[in-house]
């Protein structure tokens, strides 16, 4: 019985605060003529009251501290109208929310309306941040092909407000296929046109990407001249140009191997060696560029799913041969320093969404076949590459896998 009565007591006394609070509020408000006037703008929250605001993210929070805000019939931020609510109005303070819907036109101002329609400007910036470009899916998209951007903040009401920049190159509004806050997707311009991506919006810009679209920089193979024959190479048919796959010209179609769990050929084998002399340098590097603050990059695209051993790279001197693949030992032993892609790792099975661009730097090029650290190679001259685990266990397969990988543009930049 005594804890009926206690919960009773409880739910009156709870009334009676409500009951006096409605009668507080409902006596707030009583609109007034005149114009208002703005001291200042903080935050609702008490622990911050003290600290005054010239702008505000949207979805904020904020009190307008004043004169007369009783006569306040609406409030913008730039083009936007904010939800008032009477109850939250006195004659010194009006409490809002920074509303959450993009503008349209940016003036850094908010705007007090009278009924009378009389209108006060105050300076505040509805924070919305720059954009942010983390990658371009692939840097070789043929012309009228679509490029796809990475990033974040990619904000507007209408593309018109998206501006992106492949040099001085502005992609026209028209060839602006799709915008969402992560992703930019616009049709390519011609070959010709190249350099670094920017993204500009109302709120800012990206700045301008490390990586250049339609590189061409330190090309070492396209594919364009077929291969030269020899054990382990592709033969003349794996050197394609399907037009429904081609993203420029020829690419190597690597298929028809099996790859154990282990990262070990069941069978056939996936090798493709680049012999400098037969790639038109006899002697010294592959590419011009300093090894040291270089990128190996390359176009891949993964039709059938991939979920064991790793795609190796291996930089050596001219005459080695296939020693880089055998030569797993520290650099002092003849071991060969690889770089390595293993994009099944996270997930267990790979398969992209059409071609993209891969950088490896070759300062990445530092493991042997179990994958410890050993010293950078010193030469340049041939390039190896293979899919082939040889005994690290951190790249043992998920499922034995038969991929099909597409491949080209091998090059080196700095």
């Amino acid at each position: 019985m005594k804890n009926k009565i206690n919960r009773l007591l409880l739910l009156i006394f709870t009334a009676s605060i409500f009951a006096s609070c409605d009668r507080e509020v409902s006596g707030k408000y009583e609109m007034t003529d005149g114009t208002p006037t703005v001291y200042y703008v903080r935050y609702q929250a008490k622990e911050n009251a003290e600290q005054l605001l010239d702008g505000a993210f949207m979805g904020e929070n904020i009190v307008i501290i004043g004169e007369n805000l009783t006569s306040v019939q609406e409030v913008w931020f730039n083009n936007v109208k904010s939800l008032l609510n009477v109850n939250f109005i006195t004659k010194n303070t009006l409490f809002v929310n920074v509303p959450k819907d993009l503008p349209s036109i940016r003036t850094d101002k908010l705007y007090l309306v009278t009924a009378k329609k009389d209108t006060v400007a105050y300076d505040f910036e509805v924070k919305i941040p720059a954009p942010i470009l983390s990658r371009i899916k692939c840097e070789q998209v043929p012309e009228g092909g679509e490029v796809v951007l990475y990033g974040d903040y990619f904000l507007a009401t209408d593309a018109s407000l998206i501006n992106v920049f492949i040099g001085d190159y502005k992609v026209p509004t028209s060839d602006i296929v799709s915008f969402e806050k992560n992703k930019i997707v616009f049709k390519s311009p011609a070959k010709e046109i190249k350099g670094p991506v920017e993204v500009k919006t109302l709120y800012g810009n990206s700045g301008r990407s490390k990586d250049i679209f339609h590189d061409d920089r330190g090309l070492i193979t396209g594919f364009e001249e077929g291969y030269v024959g020899g054990w382990g190479r592709p033969d003349q048919s794996k050197i394609q140009n399907d037009p429904e796959l081609s993203i420029s010209g020829n690419y190597v179609r690597i298929d028809g191997t099996t790859i154990g769990i282990d990262g070990a050929w069941v069978g056939g084998s996936v090798i493709i060696n680049i012999w400098g002399e037969d790639n038109g340098v006899p002697t010294g590097n592959l590419f011009p560029s300093d090894p040291a603050t270089s990128t190996l990059k390359f176009e891949v695209n993964v039709l059938e799913p991939w979920s064991a051993g790793p795609m190796i790279f291996s930089f050596f001197r001219q005459g080695q041969f296939e020693d880089y693949l055998w030569a797993d030992g520290n650099a002092s032993g003849g071991g060969m320093p690889r770089g390595v892609w293993v994009p099944w790792l996270d997930s267990g099975s790979y398969i992209s969404e059409g071609w993209e661009t891969i950088s490896i730097p070759l300062s990445e090029f530092k493991y042997n076949g179990a994958g410890a650290v050993i010293p950078l190679s010193t030469h340049f001259g041939a390039l190896g590459i293979a899919i082939h685990n040889r005994g690290n266990d951190a790249w043992i397969g998920t499922a034995e896998c038969t991929p099909v990988i597409l491949l080209d543009n091998i090059r080196v930049i700095p």
